[in-house]
């Protein structure tokens, strides 16, 4: 991915399904293989309960799958209903794993 490309991403706005902002991406995780994108880093707000159930790094930053995003006007839209049912399977997982 070229930097330029890289640097049009960073600080975009994240939104949920009616538009209210929820974070600005940070960073992206790229398969180095295939080049795909696999899951946007955000810095997300406090008061974002359903995106903090999701994996964080060392600064708190949250990785959200690709596959929940959706790029609308110039800003990444989150599929809450997508992710709800990747965090229900997360869990489901976690339970069998006992």
């Amino acid at each position: 991915m070229s930097k330029e490309l890289l640097h049009s991403i960073v600080n975009r706005e994240i939104v949920n399904e009616f538009g209210r902002k929820v974070g600005q991406v940070v960073d992206l995780v790229i398969d180095k293989k295939s080049g795909r994108i696999l899951a946007v880093i955000a810095k997300i707000g406090k008061s974002e309960e359903l995106l903090h159930k999701l994996t964080k790094d060392e600064r708190g930053n949250i990785y959200i799958p690709i596959s929940v995003i959706s790029i609308v006007k110039n800003s990444f839209q989150i599929d809450e209903k997508k992710l709800r049912l990747i965090i229900l399977k997360r869990k489901t997982a976690q339970k069998q794993e006992f």
